[in-house]
């Protein structure tokens, strides 16, 4: 498989679900939202851009209908204070990103839960501002430390996760051995991730 980076495609890796975390969510990065764009808070009726914008930037060609209600729950309430979505000038939801919450290792965490862009606003860099504002709502809803799953395939994700003090960590021996060789090529690229330890 290849992934494509702005710099060069990164070859070999297999597609893997890993994780990253940040274990205090002091001094998260702040980045302004480009002019233009705007962030907002999940609204009834949502989950259409939601699926849109999933659909769009990772190219599933199908997504279960009643996947957004399985992730999140109903209790709108809920979804009001943690799921965000930039919007274009014209108001249109690009991009989403979910200040959520899981038990994890035995422990309550914060959760970076569903990022996507839709295409067409990849690379106009809101990605960074989205992550400031999800990051800082965890710690308005009195999470003190974060972490993500993603898949190794998802290469500027990882940069921009690493950019936020997320680190590497891993699980499994297999985990293990991809991470170590998605670090050491993503260094040679100019990307650096750190591991937690």
């Amino acid at each position: 498989m290849n992934l494509e980076t702005q710099h060069e495609p990164i070859q070999d890796v297999p597609s893997l679900s890993v994780v990253m975390v940040r274990e205090d969510l002091e001094g998260i990065p702040r980045f302004a939202m480009p002019e233009g764009y705007s962030v907002r808070w999940y609204e009834p009726g949502d989950k259409v851009h939601w699926m849109r914008i999933h659909l769009e930037c990772e190219g599933y060609g199908a997504l279960r209908p009643d996947l957004f209600w399985e992730q999140y729950g109903r209790d709108e309430s809920v979804l009001a204070e943690r799921v965000a979505f930039v919007c274009d000038g014209d108001g249109i939801p690009v991009s989403t990103n979910t200040a959520w919450m899981n038990d994890w290792r035995g422990e309550r965490w914060g959760r970076i839960h569903w990022v996507a862009t839709s295409r067409e606003a990849q690379g106009k860099g809101s990605g960074k501002p989205l992550m400031t504002v999800v990051c800082e709502r965890l710690r308005e809803l009195g999470h003190d430390k974060a972490y993500l799953t993603t898949n190794v395939t998802r290469v500027r994700a990882i940069a921009l996760y690493a950019a936020f003090g997320f680190k590497a960590v891993w699980e499994t021996e297999e985990q293990r051995e991809v991470w170590e060789g998605l670090i050491k090529r993503m260094k040679e690229i100019g990307r650096d991730v750190e591991v937690a330890i």
